[in-house]
C-alpha cells in the first residue's frame, strides 16, 4: 500500500512552516522571554465592543450570515470607507471575510490561473507566497534597498512585467519594514498598472497605524484605479481584534461577486458574532484606534533610537505599522542563527528575515507590540548580546 504522503499535493509539501509562528512557539516554551516576534497589538479589544458582541450573541446573532457579510455591518462599513477614501463605495463593492487572510485567499483564488505572475515588493509578508502558490500563481519579487528606506522604485516594477504578469501586490504600511508608499510613487504605479492592464491588490490592514501626522494614501484613489484595485482591510490591527478573525475587501463589483463565491465554498461566511463586534467597533472605537496609534508611535521612537545606538546596525525609521526591520549584514551571516542565539542567551524573541524574501537573510523583524518598559528591557538585552558576540 502506498504511504499517505504520496497523496499530499506538491504545492503543499513545498510550503515551509511559518517562521513567525515557529519563533513564537519556541519563545512560549521558555521562561523569562520578551517576545518581539508576533505582529499583534498588546491592547485588548475595547470593553464596549466585547459587551455589544456578547449582547447580540445572547439575542440570537449566532447563526449563518450571508456570505457577503452581515447587512448591517456592510452598511456601516460602506459609510466608514467612504469617509476614509472619498470614493463612491457601495454595498456591491464590499465583502466581509474571515480575517485579512480570508480576503487574500478569496482574491487570489478568484483571479489567478496556473502560471499567472504576481509582482510584490521585497521585503514582503511571508504568507503572500503561500496564498499565490496555492492558487496556482507565481510570486515574483521587486527588490528594495535598506539604504533607500525600502522605498519601491516604479521603474523596477515596470522592467519585471511580462506577458504572464497579472497582479501587482502592494502592502502599505509594510510588514515587515514599516515603510509607506509615497504619493508620487503611487501615481507612477497607477500609470504602470493602467498601461500594462494589471489588477492591483493593495493590502492596507495597517492603514490606521500611520505615524508623524501623516495621512494614509492608497493607489485606489488614483484616476482609473477604483475600477482595477482590490483593497484588503482588517479589524485586527485597527481595533485590536486579532482573535475575532475578521477582515474585508472592497473593489470592482464584478470581482467582489466572484470572490463571494470563494468565501461561500471556503468558509460559508465570516463569524456572525465577530461581525457584530466589528459593527460595534466602527460605531464606538474611533478614538481608541487613534490612541493606540499614538502609543505605537512612542514605542517606535524608543526602539528606533535604541537600534541606532548599536554599531553595525542599519535601520530605517518606520512610517507606519508596528514593525522595524534592521539589517545586520555588517555583523552576521544568518538572521536565523542570530535569532536563535539571541533567544537562548538573552531571552528575546525576534523573527529571522529570510521568510520576508531571499535578500533579507541578514535582517530580523522586531514587533514593538509591548509596553515601553518591556521594550526598553528587550533593547538593552539586544545591545548586550551584540556587544558580547559581534
Amino acid at each position: 500500500m502506498r504511504g499517505w504522503n504520496r497523496s499530499i499535493s506538491d504545492v503543499v509539501k513545498a510550503l515551509k512552516p511559518s517562521k513567525i509562528r515557529e519563533m513564537t512557539l519556541l519563545a512560549s516554551s521558555m521562561e523569562g522571554v520578551i517576545s518581539l516576534a508576533i505582529g499583534e497589538p498588546d491592547f485588548h479589544t475595547p470593553t464596549e465592543v466585547c459587551e455589544k458582541a456578547l449582547q447580540d450573541a445572547m439575542e440570537g446573532a449566532t447563526h449563518y450570515a450571508p456570505s457577503q457579510g452581515d447587512p448591517e455591518l456592510l452598511e456601516e462599513l460602506e459609510r466608514y470607507l467612504q469617509g476614509r477614501y472619498g470614493l463612491p463605495i457601495a454595498k456591491g463593492n464590499l465583502l466581509i471575510t474571515a480575517g485579512g487572510m480570508g480576503a487574500l485567499t478569496a482574491i487570489f483564488r478568484t483571479v489567478l490561473n496556473p502560471g499567472d505572475e504576481v509582482l510584490v515588493p521585497e521585503p514582503h509578508f511571508p504568507e503572500y507566497m503561500a496564498h499565490v502558490e496555492l492558487a496556482g500563481g507565481r510570486l515574483l519579487r521587486v527588490p528594495t534597498e535598506v539604504e533607500e528606506g525600502y522605498a519601491l522604485r516604479p521603474e523596477e516594477v515596470r522592467k519585471r512585467i511580462t506577458s504572464k504578469t497579472k497582479v501587482l501586490l502592494l502592502n502599505s504600511p509594510n510588514n515587515p519594514t514599516g515603510s509607506v508608499l509615497e504619493g508620487d510613487v503611487l501615481d507612477e504605479l497607477a500609470t504602470i498598472a493602467l498601461e500594462a492592464d494589471l489588477l492591483v491588490v493593495s493590502d492596507e490592514v495597517y492603514d490606521r497605524l500611520i505615524f508623524d501626522e501623516r495621512r494614509h494614501e492608497s493607489i485606489v484613489t488614483r484616476p482609473g484605479m477604483f475600477q482595477r484595485t482590490v483593497v484588503i482591510g482588517s479589524f485586527s490591527k485597527a481595533f485590536a481584534m486579532t482573535g475575532w478573525r475578521l477582515g474585508y475587501a472592497f473593489g470592482p463589483p464584478d470581482i467582489i461577486e466572484e470572490m463571494t463565491k470563494v468565501v461561500t465554498y471556503y468558509t460559508s461566511c465570516a463569524s456572525s458574532v465577530s461581525q457584530r463586534a466589528a459593527l460595534a467597533a466602527l460605531r464606538t472605537s474611533q478614538k481608541f484606534a487613534d490612541e493606540m496609534r499614538e502609543e505605537f508611535q512612542r514605542r517606535r521612537d524608543l526602539v528606533y533610537g535604541a537600534l541606532t545606538d548599536i554599531p553595525g546596525v542599519k535601520v530605517n525609521r518606520p512610517a507606519g505599522a508596528f514593525y522595524i526591520f534592521p539589517s545586520l549584514e555588517v555583523l552576521i551571516e544568518d538572521g536565523h542563527e542570530f535569532a536563535l542565539r539571541l533567544l537562548e542567551k538573552e531571552r528575546v524573541a525576534v523573527v529571522p528575515g529570510e521568510p520576508f524574501g531571499p535578500s533579507c537573510k541578514r535582517c530580523v523583524r522586531i514587533a514593538f507590540t509591548l509596553k515601553r518598559e518591556l521594550l526598553f528591557e528587550a533593547m538593552e538585552r539586544i545591545k548586550r548580546f551584540v556587544k558580547a558576540n559581534y
